[in-house]
């Protein structure tokens, strides 16, 4: 009984999924939005963990929260559940899993959950799109996380980041940790900050911990450890990242039927349904009647009356070659209305675009140790007064370069770059908005039906091995002997309807006609930097040529056929005698005068190693640091959590 019921539920799951409303699902499960802006704090928060045998932890988060101005729907919290282990020879993550996430408002607010995996975070988003939310709320949040404590010999330990890179300054701040029933909190500890930071109130007597703060600031870390006698807990290990039916025949031919007709109708409803949306709403608009890369207000469209029409889809355009990058559109930008993602790569070609700016300096050096590697120093400068104001995004990059220190190690950014990464990104999926080039964030307009489609492959896979073989006796005693069973066909079909989601999903991000007219012309430019020859470069410019447009050129992945050209100019130049300077933004350390070439190989494997270095998250090791052995100890413990509005 208990299969069937679970049968029935897959296939109804996956028909009412497709049913529902193409923006309804979308809002579901898409985007959880941006992170709170300055003026959002929490008044109030209190939080409550209760720790089981197992090794995880049930957390119970009462919040009162102050929507600062603008337009909101909620809030939400990430939590990391993906970490690396420090010092690990392989990429080894240890993982907490995740669960029993639910939410409510004891004000009335929207308190509808969508869980978001980001990577390293999953983002718990509470409210509700169609509803904005303003004032002080209240809002109770509970999850459990799974393998968050660390065992050792005669004791066991929560060593927790609580609150992590959170930008939401708290007024008040009451923290609890109980273990399960007959155990007591023998030691206890807190900080807010990094390193030794600063304590935190503490209360370790009897069965519960009590930590409390106040006016906790905005970025500021607050790190607890609770130590537990051994006894009392099972075996705590991390989690380091591998018949006859009996049913009558009229109830067995009701079952198959609908798994039989599920795995045939789902994914047929998916492709009409993903193909009409990808129609009707994913393909790109265009200015109809001027040429591609030209809008309505630029020079060469003077002569057209009155606005020009927008339509949208048709075959591709053919554009013409571009000599210089759209105006006022910076590499990172030029990254995501081009591939329409913002990737790493992106901050990384950005990164560049500062230093040949005036903003910093790179510097090849190298890592000690037997085996010599290339790292890079680098140096914030003092720009030039006539450059023009940084971009948001821009700025979040380069404060978050140094934000430790100046000059700094490209190796020392590892681990602590990831939240500066993340939020770059999202600023750069807002700045294409606010320029006009989408209408919504590209990732927010496909991630819904991405993660629509990772749902129905899960579902998919859940039949497939759970009621495979279980349906074929109850396709038999309802009289459907296909050779297959009908959990099979079922889970494939939900397997197919979500690769459609996955894949049509990708499409749903579409340009606008300006986005359209700009992306034409950064292919244009894309066109010069691939097919540009030496004798097309006049010697009086090409020394700034080369280094403005390489970022670009890093973005589009043509950086070596970029120095090359370049690299013909400077051989031309010398035998006219007329020597070309190499750039001062990037200080070369190899042996022989540097080149050209040299140069761009230096630049892109600094934005190679930059890409994995950015991304990169740690935790103390395998088992889990312990909280009460001296030394650093703010922001060192397992996971951790952020917060803000959406």
């Amino acid at each position: 009984m208990t299969r069937a019921r679970a049968l029935l539920a897959v296939v109804g799951a996956a028909l009412l999924l497709l049913l529902l409303p193409a923006t309804g699902t979308a809002a579901a499960v898409g985007s959880v939005g941006s992170a709170a802006s300055g003026e959002d704090r929490m008044s109030d928060v209190a939080v409550d963990i209760v720790l089981d045998a197992e090794g995880g932890a049930t957390f119970t988060e009462r919040i009162t929260y102050v929507f600062g101005p603008g337009e909101h729907h909620g809030i939400f919290r990430s939590v990391v559940t993906r970490q690396a282990v420090e010092g690990s020879d392989v990429d080894t993550y240890r993982y907490y899993d995740l669960s029993d996430v639910t939410a409510s408002s004891p004000t009335g607010a929207a308190a509808d959950v969508a869980v978001q995996d980001e990577g390293s975070v999953q983002r718990i988003r509470v409210g509700d799109a169609d509803r904005t939310v303003d004032g002080t709320q209240q809002y109770v949040v509970r999850y459990h996380l799974a393998h968050v404590m660390n065992a050792f010999s005669d004791h066991v330990e929560l060593f927790y980041n609580v609150f992590k890179d959170d930008s939401v300054p708290k007024d008040r701040l009451s923290i609890s940790v109980s273990g399960p029933s007959g155990t007591s909190v023998t030691q206890a500890r807190c900080t807010l900050g990094q390193g030794e930071g600063t304590p935190c109130a503490t209360q370790d007597a009897g069965t519960t911990a009590r930590f409390a703060a106040t006016d906790v600031a905005s970025g500021e870390d607050v790190t607890i450890a609770t130590s537990l006698p051994r006894t009392g807990f099972g075996t705590i290990t991390p989690d380091l990242r591998q018949g006859t039916s009996g049913y009558s025949p009229q109830q067995a031919k009701v079952l198959s039927g609908l798994a039989l007709g599920g795995g045939v109708l789902v994914p047929l409803l998916a492709l009409g349904l993903m193909g009409t949306l990808v129609a009707t709403r994913g393909r790109d608009e265009r200015y109809a009647g001027l040429t591609p890369g030209l809008t309505p207000g630029s020079p060469a469209a003077t002569g057209a009356t009155g606005p020009a029409p927008v339509v949208r889809g048709g075959a591709a355009p053919v554009v013409a070659v571009q000599f210089t990058p759209p105006a006022g559109v910076q590499p990172g930008m030029v990254g995501v209305l081009w591939d329409e993602s913002a990737d790493t790569v992106d901050v990384s070609a950005t990164v560049i675009d500062l230093a040949v700016r005036g903003y910093l300096r790179i510097e090849e050096t190298s890592r000690g140790g037997a085996f010599s590697r290339t790292d890079w120093e680098l140096t914030r400068l003092v720009p030039d007064p006539a450059q023009p104001p940084l971009t948001r995004y821009e700025s979040t990059v380069l404060e978050g370069l140094f934000a430790t220190s100046n000059p700094v190690r490209l190796s020392d950014l590892k681990y602590h770059f990831a939240s500066t990464l993340g939020a770059a990104k999202r600023e750069m999926y807002d700045e294409v908005v606010q320029r006009g080039w989408f209408r919504r964030s590209p990732q927010s307009q496909r991630a819904g039906w991405q993660a629509l489609g990772f749902v129905l492959i899960g579902a998919g896979v859940v039949s497939l091995f759970a009621l495979g073989a279980a349906t074929y006796a109850i396709d038999r005693s309802g009289g459907f002997d296909l050779g297959v069973p009908s959990g099979v066909v079922l889970g494939v079909g939900l397997i197919l309807a979500g690769v459609v989601f996955r894949v049509l999903g990708k499409r749903m991000a579409a340009r606008t006609a300006e986005g359209s007219a700009v992306t034409a012309q950064a292919l244009g430019f894309k066109e010069y930097l691939e097919t540009a020859e030496a004798d097309q470069i006049r010697f009086e410019e090409a020394q700034s040529v080369f280094s403005r447009y390489l970022p670009y050129a890093i973005v589009f992945g043509c950086a070596d056929r970029w120095a090359r050209t370049f690299q013909q100019v400077a051989e031309a130049a010398a035998a006219a005698g007329q020597p070309l300077l190499m750039p001062s933004w990037y200080l070369w350390s190899g042996g022989g005068f540097p080149d050209f070439t040299r140069i761009a190989d230096g630049a892109g494997d600094f934005a190679s190693s930059a890409n994995g270095t950015f991304a990169a998250t740690a935790t103390s090791g395998s088992s889990g640091g312990s909280g009460f052995g001296g030394g650093s100890f703010g922001g060192g413990g397992v996971g951790g959590s952020s917060s803000g509005s959406w």
